[in-house]
């Protein structure tokens, strides 16, 4: 099954606790909501979240680099929307989301490293997880399609949610297993 998602309760605390911090709530919101890895996450521009008349998108395309697709245009939360308008408004275009502290000296984002770094130290230290390494940035990625399919058991729109290619994969990705499906059954009676 992979690394186990955070739960709904955990992202609200996380909000609340991070909401001064502008790296940490812009990878908290926007990795929860856009559903990318974070190959792709940290590769977001401005330019990829704002108008150029500063005012934030609505939705977001993203080309992933595994596999080569576009995504849907993917919504973002009121909460995303929040977090934009406030710390990047007065950014240029061009300029990563994901700046790391020293990017006055390289134009890089910050490494998939780094991010590993931040959320793990998010859960222990701040939600006070201590098998972190159940959890990773994949978590993030995770979180929304696992609750969309909690609430409506639609695999194939979380499948075209995270771009991929079969709904097995999905099954997988989820950890859907035939017991799951059949306590379904058992609970539907027509």
């Amino acid at each position: 099954m992979g690394k186990s998602p955070l739960n709904v309760n955990q992202v609200k605390t996380l909000r609340k606790l991070l909401e001064e911090k502008p790296l940490d709530s812009l990878l908290l919101n926007l990795g929860v909501d856009l559903m990318l890895r974070s190959s792709d996450l940290l590769q977001l521009r401005i330019k990829d979240v704002m108008n150029e008349s500063g005012t934030p998108k609505t939705e977001v395309k993203v080309r992933q680099k595994k596999t080569g697709r576009t995504t849907l245009s993917i919504p973002l939360s009121p909460n995303s929307i929040k977090v934009i308008k406030r710390f990047l408004s007065d950014k240029e275009q061009e300029d990563f989301i994901f700046k790391g502290q020293l990017s006055h000296l390289s134009r890089k984002p910050i490494t998939t490293q780094q991010y590993a770094r931040i959320v793990k130290r998010w859960l222990k230290n701040l939600l006070g997880i201590e098998d972190v390494d159940r959890y990773s940035t994949h978590s993030l990625r995770k979180t929304k399609p696992s609750v969309i399919y909690e609430k409506t058991h639609n695999v194939d729109a979380v499948r075209r949610l995270l771009g991929q290619s079969s709904i097995t994969a999905t099954n997988e990705y989820l950890g859907v297993t035939d017991n799951a499906s059949l306590d379904l059954a058992r609970t539907i009676n027509v």
